[in-house]
């Protein structure tokens, strides 16, 4: 039941995620939303993942305030963290999955500078855990994924083209 409306919540942070133009507001939801995903993993007993997703929870958190940050330090640091602790903590070798991808999401998260390229790696990221989840047999899941990959599609497709508007107004 817990791990239904952590779903439910995870769904609709990332519809709001998807459609934003702030990136500040990108980065609160995404804090929301891996503090949810980090109770569905504990309560899933996924201890790796569960753990993992302390990290990534914390660094998201750390996101919202990145302009304030001059150095690169706090993603490596956070890739560094996320791959001792998984690493160590790996009990079956499909967790390589969500040692892994965390560190994608580190790294498109700090590095990106506009909504389109944060678009484009969370549809990577979220195909990436869909196919951890099946793996797992976390089918339910497997819902939130499809319709954050479709929101995130459909915003990015929808954003493109009003640039491409923009743009021709621009050359008139």
């Amino acid at each position: 039941m817990i791990v239904d409306i952590m779903q439910i919540i995870t769904v609709l942070v990332n519809i709001y995620i998807s459609f934003t133009e702030k990136k500040k507001r990108i980065y609160i939801a995404t804090f929301l939303l891996n503090l949810a995903q980090l109770f569905m993993y504990f309560f899933n007993k996924d201890l790796t993942t569960a753990l993992i997703y302390i990290i990534i929870t914390i660094r998201s958190f750390i996101y919202i305030y990145k302009d304030k940050f001059k150095s690169n330090l706090i993603p490596y640091f956070a890739i560094i963290l996320q791959l001792i602790l998984g690493f160590t903590t790996m009990e079956r070798p499909i967790q390589i999955m969500s040692i892994l991808i965390p560190c994608y999401s580190c790294w498109y998260l700090w590095f990106s500078k506009d909504t389109q390229k944060l678009r484009i790696g969370n549809i990577i990221a979220n195909i990436l855990w869909g196919i951890y989840n099946i793996c797992c047999g976390l089918y339910i899941i497997l819902i939130m994924r499809a319709i954050t990959i479709t929101s995130n599609l459909v915003a990015y497709i929808k954003r493109k083209n009003e640039l491409s508007k923009l743009k021709v107004e621009a050359v008139k």
